[in-house]
């Protein structure tokens, strides 16, 4: 099995009478899966899509997006997903940099999507999936035939310098890593997985909904994290497997539920995106009887590691051992290979990993070198192996497993009229991601609520800073640079 349809193909073909998707009071097996994804395939064709084509997908967590991607694919297209909390500015920079020709979305993102394909400055056309029908004529699973190293899926690198730079990942890399995680957590179709995490983004999609269809289990789709929702379906859905990120598990962890609460089905928790502070895991341990096992990754890499010791309380702040197949090397300063507990570069070699960035040779010279891809991550491995991150060579915010690029938020705050300069920074939080924060000189009057109205609608509500400071200047270096050290810089990992 070489591509995702020869992977989904074969899952339906073992599971077509066990249930794929439970969203509300709906169960999807496998079988009416194949049919809802054969049938919008075959509408998308009926609307001009040809293979290479990118269709951009801004759907909640839910049954349509999965139906959605796997529809693309079948086609032979390119899918880009698309963060639901993206506004007009920035769907259309994601857009145009992609090449995008139709927007797949739902009722209530039309009115934002009409005004971005009228902005736009490529052609592209939004399609409403609530408005899908039957198709006449539909391939089948079965007659699917692509490259295997052909691009499946455009994203985006977290932009730690300038603008976000766009990874093509082909079938191979995405089958290898399904296959790698199937094999590292031992999951099977009797797993049953909280699908909380969005969808577009590197771990929901891959950790949840990926994963699960490969072990031919069942996903239950929510499109918003809430606590108390969030527990009732762990353990009334008797959920087994619980990718999330720190935000959530502490969030939980720090609720009075008013009762007890019975999550003896769940065998994994797994946290990436960002450290999981050891302090919330215990707590979270204390409350529900299990602990949170940390994973690492990137979009550029794929899944690297998890922490599946036997021993979890002496290792509850380490990322673990790489998965099947993948190799990490630490490198120090020295361009040699780390000692035990020496900090050093992480650099990744792995069948999932990308080996270029699209159309950008300066950091793909950076950051690709002798097979290994290098994070960008500062880590340490100890006696036993486990791999520990200590910290990030770049400045990206960390907010909730969402990578802010602080430039992007400088220069947005710097259009206002009354704002001189600007610096943002991020500012840890007890859940383990960062608070943005915004340090700003005024030219003229202005309050906390124009500098964040300024912001609203320009983008995603997660980046609008949530401190604001005043000052009369900025530290500077000799040269002029504003000195980001002096305001608690970023350093979490991918």
């Amino acid at each position: 099995m070489n591509t995702l349809i020869e992977i989904l193909a074969t899952g339906v073909a073992q599971n077509s009478s066990r249930i794929a998707v439970v969203e509300g009071e709906t169960a999807i097996s496998y079988a009416d899966l194949e049919k809802a994804i054969v049938s919008l395939a075959a509408q998308l064709s009926e609307l001009r899509i040809r293979p290479g084509d990118r269709v951009a997908i801004l759907l909640p967590n839910g049954s349509e997006f999965i139906t959605s991607y796997f529809a693309v694919v079948l086609v032979r297209g390119i899918v880009v997903p698309l963060n639901e909390q993206y506004q007009q500015s920035e769907l259309s920079h994601f857009l145009k940099e992609t090449g995008a020709s139709l927007i797949i979305t739902s009722q209530p993102f039309a009115n934002l999507c009409q005004q971005v394909v009228r902005s736009n400055e490529s052609p592209c056309r939004f399609f409403l999936i609530d408005d899908r029908k039957p198709a006449s004529v539909a391939a089948t699973l079965g007659s699917f035939a692509a490259d295997p190293d052909a691009p499946v899926m455009y994203q985006f690198s977290s932009g730690s310098t300038g603008r976000p730079k766009r990874i093509a990942r082909t079938h191979r890399n995405l089958v290898f890593e399904l296959n790698s995680l199937v094999r590292t957590l031992g999951l099977t179709h009797e797993d049953r997985f909280l699908g909380v995490t969005p969808f577009a983004h590197v771990n929901g999609l891959m950790r949840s909904m990926m994963a699960s269809l490969r072990a031919g289990a069942t996903l239950y789709p929510v499109p918003k994290f809430e606590r108390q929702t969030i527990a009732e379906m762990i353990q009334e859905q008797r959920i087994s497997v619980f990718i999330g990120v720190p935000f959530m598990f502490g969030v939980m962890a720090k609720t009075n539920y008013g009762r007890r609460l019975d999550f003896s089905s769940l065998r994994l928790c797994i946290s990436a995106s960002a450290p999981m502070p050891p302090k919330l895991n215990r707590q979270f341990y204390e409350k529900f009887g299990i602990y949170v096992r940390q994973l690492y990754g990137s979009t550029e890499t794929g899944t690297i590691s998890v922490n599946l010791s036997t021993e979890i309380e002496r290792s509850l702040d380490s990322v673990g051992k790489p998965i099947a197949e993948v190799e990490v090397q630490v490198y120090g300063e020295n361009g040699q290979q780390a000692q035990v507990d020496e900090v050093g570069e992480i650099a990744v070699k792995s069948p999932a990993a990308i080996r270029s960035y699209e159309g950008s040779e300066e950091p793909a010279r950076e950051s690709f070198r002798d097979g290994y891809f290098f994070t960008g991550d500062l880590g340490r491995r100890d006696q036993d192996g486990l791999l520990y991150l200590v910290g990030r060579k770049k400045f990206l915010i960390n907010k909730g497993g969402y990578k802010i690029n602080p430039l992007e938020i400088e220069a947005l705050l710097e259009t206002h009229p009354k704002v001189e300069e600007a610096v943002v920074v991020g500012l840890p939080t007890s859940f383990g991601d960062e608070k943005v924060k915004a340090v700003v000189v005024l030219s003229g009057p202005c309050t906390e609520k124009d500098i964040i109205e300024h912001c609203r609608g320009r983008v995603a509500d997660f980046k609008i800073p949530s401190l604001i400071e005043f000052r009369e200047a900025l530290p500077k270096t000799a040269t002029g640079k504003i000195r980001r050290s002096f305001f608690a810089p970023s350093t979490q990992s991918q």
